[in-house]
């Protein structure tokens, strides 16, 4: 009999962790004005030098930067291809939460950041399919955005439908 890994458990496998990820794009964002110091990277961050070292050699570690003999960091390309993507993800489900759903922008910008290292490529690109197609001027897609827009935003006291489970969350997540 085969055994199956929980679901739960493939968080933990994940390619970068959200520190990291935010690690990396600091390093990118510090790189613009030539190779940083870990103490840029700090700085930066809002961290202590300590706590950046510790993390920049797991970066490290795991091949995403390289220091140079004068302390510089550098993204290697392994490292470079991650923090595109993860920009990128970062980007379309901000774009989705806010443009299509209605989130608000800090909103969307906060949870698109807790989410931007943890979504798949290929959720990632069904979701920029879908920006596509609700941008593309396609009657259905306006039809689509119509008929979301109508989507009520309540449900009767104390009703449970097939997709909220326990707590209503529509009546949780109304902005205050």
């Amino acid at each position: 009999m085969a055994v199956t890994t929980p679901v739960w458990r493939a968080f933990e496998a994940n390619e970068i962790t959200h520190s990291g990820a935010h690690y990396l794009l600091a390093v990118a964002a510090a790189a613009e004005s030539g190779p940083p110091r870990s103490a840029d990277v700090a700085r930066a961050l809002g961290v202590t030098r300590a706590a950046a070292s510790l993390q920049l050699r797991a970066l490290q570690d795991h091949g995403l930067i390289a220091i140079d003999r004068r302390q510089r960091l550098h993204l290697t390309a392994i490292g470079a291809d991650l923090v595109a993507r993860v920009a990128s993800k970062r980007e379309v489900v901000r774009t989705f939460l806010n443009e299509v759903l209605g989130v608000r922008p800090g909103t969307a910008e906060l949870d698109a950041c807790k989410v931007e290292h943890l979504l798949s490529e290929e959720s990632g690109a069904a979701l920029v399919r879908l920006l596509r197609f609700l941008r593309s001027g396609h009657p259905s897609a306006a039809a689509f955005e119509q008929a979301l827009r109508a989507t009520t935003i309540d449900c009767p006291p104390g009703a449970r439908c097939e997709l909220c489970g326990r707590v209503c969350l529509l009546a949780a997540g109304r902005p205050a």
